[in-house]
C-alpha cells in the first residue's frame, strides 16, 4: 500500500480541515467524543474517527458509498480514511487524548499489504507528532471472515504499539473466546444488544454475568451508542469506565468535539416501577 499515494489526495477544505478526492466522492472525517466516568463528571478521554462521504457535493450514508465499492477498491478506501483521519487529527493537536480509527475486517484478507501498511502508518503516525500507543485500531470480525489473517494484523497492530478494541461486542462473531484470543485493551459493547439485554428481566442477569466475565480479562468497557439517563444508569451499574453516545455528543468537527473537556454527569436514577 503506497500511503505516499493517498496522502496526496488529502486537500485543505475549510479552516484546516482536510478531505480526501475519492473519483466522483469526497471522504471528509467526523469525530465523536468518548469519556471516561467517575461519580460525578466524565473527562474527555478520547474521540471516534467516523468517515463522511459525499457523492457529487450531497451526503450519503457511509454504508451506502462502501457497499457500492468491490474488495480491492473498499480496502483503498479503508487506507483514505485512515490517512485522512491522521491529517485531520494532527491539524488539532489532540495531546494526550486518544483517537479511536475503524478496521475492516475484510481489509485483513489482504494480509501482506495491510501489514506492509502498517509499518509505513506508524511512522506517519509519528510523524504528524502523534504518539503510537493514543491510536486505538477497533476491530469489528465477520461470520465469514478469515481469523487466522485477522489475527496476524492484529499482532502487528499490537507489535507497533498501538492500541487494540473490539466493536460492536455481544453482535456476529464477537464472544468471550474472541476476546480471549485477541486480548484488546478496550471492548466496545454494542448499544442495541446492551439494550435488549438489559431491559429483559430474564436476559438482565445473564448480561451481567458476560459483563463480569469481560472484566475479568483486564480491558476497559466501553458502552457506546448512550443516548438517555437510563442507558447510562446500566452503563455504570456494569462498571463501565468509558462513554460514547449522543447523550454526550454526536459526530462532528474535531474542534467540537473535543471543546468539552470534562461533562458533568447526569442523574441517572431509575424510577423504581409501581405494581398495579
Amino acid at each position: 500500500m503506497n500511503l505516499k499515494r493517498l496522502t496526496d489526495r488529502i486537500f485543505e477544505f475549510d479552516g484546516g480541515h482536510r478531505a480526501f478526492d475519492f473519483d466522483l466522492f469526497e471522504i471528509h472525517s467526523a469525530f465523536q467524543p468518548i469519556y471516561a466516568i467517575n461519580n460525578n463528571a466524565g473527562m474527555l478521554y478520547g474521540v471516534e474517527a467516523l468517515a463522511r462521504p459525499l457523492y457529487k457535493g450531497k451526503s450519503i450514508e457511509p454504508l451506502d458509498f462502501f457497499s457500492r465499492l468491490s474488495a480491492r477498491d473498499r480496502f483503498v478506501a479503508d487506507w483514505a480514511c485512515l490517512c485522512l483521519h491522521i491529517a485531520n487529527t494532527a491539524a488539532w493537536q489532540l495531546g494526550n487524548t486518544n483517537l479511536f480509527v475503524n478496521l475492516n475486517p475484510g481489509s485483513c484478507r489482504f494480509t501482506d499489504q495491510m501489514i506492509r501498511g502498517l509499518d509505513a502508518y506508524a511512522e506517519q503516525v509519528e510523524a504528524q507528532g502523534l504518539s503510537l500507543s493514543k491510536v486505538v485500531f477497533e476491530i469489528t470480525e465477520q461470520e465469514d471472515g478469515d481469523k487466522e489473517a485477522l489475527s496476524a494484523v492484529v499482532e502487528k497492530l499490537r507489535s507497533l504499539g498501538f492500541g487494540i478494541a473490539i466493536d460492536d461486542f455481544g453482535v456476529g462473531s464477537s464472544d468471550l473466546m474472541r476476546v480471549n484470543e485477541l486480548k484488546p485493551d478496550i471492548i466496545k459493547v454494542d448499544a442495541g444488544w446492551f439494550r435488549k439485554m438489559m431491559e429483559g428481566e430474564d436476559t438482565r442477569q445473564f448480561a451481567h454475568q458476560i459483563i463480569l466475565k469481560l472484566h475479568e480479562t483486564g480491558a476497559h468497557l466501553l458502552f457506546e451508542g448512550v443516548e438517555t439517563p437510563r442507558e447510562l444508569h446500566w452503563a455504570r451499574e456494569c462498571a463501565g469506565s468509558l462513554i460514547q453516545g449522543w447523550l454526550f455528543g454526536k459526530a462532528t468537527h474535531m474542534n467540537q468535539a473535543t471543546q468539552a473537556r470534562k461533562v458533568a454527569m447526569p442523574a441517572t436514577r431509575v424510577p423504581v416501577r409501581q405494581s398495579a
